[in-house]
């Protein structure tokens, strides 16, 4: 071999080598069996900033004449498996008959760029009892988080989402409930 043409070739190695992208990892799961989804960690449950596991029942004052009532839920998820896609959807008040009807909001939940930080923040959902109806003393409202390493997909394009999981995998879910109860104590300041 020439010499010369030693430098030039190993130059178009180095090249060749820099414009090759590295394999990207991707999460493995086990043949047979199911698998498992993210955990919601009780310790992590809040309404309005405040710790709420262990909390089975948020009242609500019914009467509000300014401001609506608001509340901030949130959540953190554990997962050891940071490769894969963690989703979470949002539903108010599901009705299974009613499909996707009492879906509010569906989000992907990234994890940590850190692979050894294994919770994920979904986003907090804000509920305002009074959209919903009824809001009349004695109601109650009932706010999930379904979390799920990969949801079901409806064959029906058109199908909104919903709770399940595809075949093989698992759901996690929390409830708020909320109970619109008579009179004004707890009503925002206006």
């Amino acid at each position: 071999m020439n010499r010369p043409l030693l430098p030039a070739a190993l130059g178009a190695l180095a090249l060749a080598l820099a414009g090759c992208p590295l394999p990207q990892p991707l999460p493995d799961y086990p043949k047979g069996g199911t698998i498992t989804p993210p955990r919601i960690l009780a310790d992590g449950i809040t309404v309005n900033g405040v710790a709420a596991a262990g909390v089975p029942l948020v009242t609500v004052p019914a009467d509000c004449a300014g401001a609506e009532p608001r509340y901030e839920l949130a959540a953190q998820l554990l997962d050891t498996n940071t490769l894969e896609q963690v989703e979470v959807r949002w539903f108010v008040d599901y009705q299974p008959t009613q499909g996707g009807a009492s879906w509010v909001r569906q989000e992907s939940v990234p994890a940590s760029a850190d692979q050894t930080v294994l919770t994920r923040d979904p986003s907090p959902f804000t509920f305002l009892p009074y959209q919903h109806a009824p809001r009349t003393a004695g109601a109650v409202h009932v706010v999930e988080l379904v979390v799920s390493n990969n949801f079901f997909a409806p064959a029906d394009e058109a199908a909104l989402p919903n709770r399940s999981a595809a075949s093989g995998f698992e759901t996690q879910v929390y409830r708020w409930t909320f109970l619109l109860v008579p009179g004004t104590d707890g009503c925002p300041a206006t």
